[in-house]
């Protein structure tokens, strides 16, 4: 073999490593353009997250506050329906 064909023959190798580092580095480029996107759906989804934890528990301290207000509600209601059979007691014993 002579030196010219051991030349080009370097020249193909270096021109298959060139193109297989080229491959490598466009490969490289797009995946971190990828991760890239990922991580900022990422942080979209954790605001997101964030966003509906803080709605949930607002909405759980709504629940609670109305659930309050329903038994003060029915304590009330207990508290005439019992003046309300006192007063008709109070009545029948005046009309006798």
């Amino acid at each position: 073999m002579g030196v010219e064909q051991a030349y080009i023959d370097l020249l193909d190798s270096n021109l298959e490593l060139w193109i297989k580092l080229t491959k490598e580095e466009t490969t490289t480029i797009r995946n971190k353009k990828k991760i890239r996107k990922l991580t900022n759906d990422l942080e979209r989804y954790e605001l997101y997250i964030k966003y509906f934890e803080k709605n949930l528990i607002s909405r759980e301290d709504e629940i609670d506050r109305l659930k309050a207000e329903y038994q003060s509600t029915l304590l009330n209601l207990k508290k005439c329906q019992d003046h309300l059979e006192l007063k008709e007691e109070a009545l029948i014993i005046q009309d006798n």
